[in-house]
């Protein structure tokens, strides 16, 4: 891949732009092109192991595909608290790299892969807890028995995940995008090749035409397995752009130091507890649809894999609106944060409405491309009609949220995240769902509500943030 011109670094480009002069929008819009174009690639690219797991599982039966929802969003519900945690270097790291300050950047990342290291232990013990306890959840026996196999398939994935998350918020305030890509398209490869072999055993063998070798048939937790190997092979890869742009890792940049990580701890709780609320209202919502039957819960997992897939666009852009934002803010330019952050919303909400227009006009269509049951397709097509209706809100929200954490405001996604959901969106979801009797269209209904109050309130958080509240953490 030598010969291939590099992706040009939005540090790069922002360098061009100051040295030009005042910025214009199209200026900004490059920006966020620049940095925002791999950033997704490379989100939507992950989002599709989960796409794949979903996909292949749907060919086995309803309860193993709603046993793959409900552990995957009990996986992400406990992992995202952690990954915030480590998301506290993102604007230390952003706003050094605006500043200046190499040897701080890289400092954090020592100390936010150590951190992470650490955090897998307590990680990994609350996930096997959860896929224990499952069944205490109203959740019939048989689902919460593949619930488990799933979580015990996943845990392996959890290191990997801690440490490529920070390995990728290093990159992509450095502007160094293409590894975070590759590592994605690697991932993707080994894991279709692992649910293939490890899901269905030899049938997998002979569907792809190679000799029956005793391999046996795993069900959901090979498709468990096969996520945690995909996930080594993408560690690989963003670990070794860093060691071959940075140098080897040095034994005392991953020694504590104290003050290091108590600054991302202190920046990271507000955002992990944000990500813990958000990710753990849909996770309530897929325990909602299992109370009601399997179909129900698989007809739910269709749905938010779909949905989840179009926001991996929004969380693209959020980072890289966070990342701009944050650099402005550590050069000092309060009018070029507030630009960026408000460019990088309008223009996410233009590319979330043509999802929605995909989910509203063919909703049928995409429910069969995760599965060929006919109960489960009849039981996602409204679900699915209703995520094309909070596509725009589900895009403002996220991508607020990053410009406020590159401004250095960590707690107010926390907050309108949680009275958006727990105080409004669940108990109108637990009401439409079940004393209206809607189902899972209600519940739906209530997370889709939660979401536009979400949107309303960190839109205007930002657009409203005043230049002495754009700190320099």
């Amino acid at each position: 891949m030598s010969d291939v011109a590099p992706i040009p670094s939005a540090s790069r480009i922002v360098d061009e732009t100051v040295a030009a002069g005042p910025r214009t929008r199209s200026a900004e819009l490059r920006e966020i092109a620049a940095l925002g174009g791999p950033i997704t690639l490379s989100f939507v690219a992950n989002q599709l192991l989960g796409f794949v797991d979903t996909a292949m599982v749907g060919r086995l039966d309803a309860t193993a595909l709603a046993a793959v929802g409900i552990g995957n969003g009990i996986f992400f519900s406990i992992t995202v608290l952690f990954m915030g945690l480590i998301l506290g270097m993102d604007p230390l790291v952003s706003q050094a790299e605006g500043a200046g300050d190499r040897s701080r950047a890289r400092a954090v990342l020592g100390q936010a892969a150590r951190l992470g290291l650490v955090l897998s232990i307590p990680c990994m013990a609350i996930i096997v807890l959860a896929g224990l306890l499952v069944g205490r959840a109203g959740i019939d026996a048989e689902t919460s028995r593949n619930v488990l196999h799933f979580l015990l398939g996943r845990l392996l994935n959890v290191v990997p995940f801690l440490l490529v998350t920070a390995c990728r918020v290093y990159l992509q305030a450095r502007g160094y995008t293409r590894a975070l890509v590759w590592s994605a398209v690697w991932a993707n490869a080994t894991n279709i090749v692992g649910n293939v072999l490890l899901i269905y055993g030899d049938e997998g063998l002979a569907y792809i035409g190679l000799p029956r070798v005793g391999l046996p048939a795993l069900g959901v937790l090979g498709s468990g397995l096969a996520s945690s190997i995909a996930s080594l092979v993408s560690f690989g890869v963003v670990f070794r752009d860093i060691v071959r742009r940075e140098g080897r890792v040095r034994a005392e940049e991953l020694r504590a130091d104290r003050e290091t990580t108590r600054s991302i701890v202190q920046v990271g709780w507000p955002i992990g507890t944000h990500l813990l609320a958000e990710v753990g209202a849909f996770s309530i919502a897929g325990i909602f649809a299992g109370w009601i039957g399997p179909e129900a819960a698989a007809g739910h997992q269709v749905a938010l894999s779909l949905a989840s897939l179009s926001f991996t666009i929004a969380l693209g852009m959020s980072n890289a609106t966070s990342v701009l934002v944050g650099r402005a803010v550590g050069r000092g330019d309060s009018t070029g944060a507030r630009q960026a952050g408000l460019l990088g919303i309008a223009s996410t909400c233009a590319v979330m409405s043509l999802s929605a227009v995909v989910f509203a006009a063919a909703p049928a269509f995409c429910a069969r491309i995760l599965s060929d049951k006919p109960n489960v397709i009849a039981a996602a097509v409204p679900l699915i009609r209703i995520a094309a209706i909070f596509q725009l809100a589900d895009g403002a929200q996220a991508v607020a949220a990053g410009a406020l954490r590159g401004a250095g405001d960590t707690t107010s996604a926390r907050n309108a995240n949680v009275v958006g959901y727990y105080a409004f969106g669940i108990p109108l979801a637990l009401l439409l769902g079940f004393a209206v009797g809607m189902g899972a269209v209600g519940i739906w209904w209530g997370l889709t509500a939660a979401l536009f109050a979400v949107a309303t309130a960190l839109v205007l958080r930002f657009a409203r943030l005043a230049p002495t509240q754009m700190k320099r953490i």
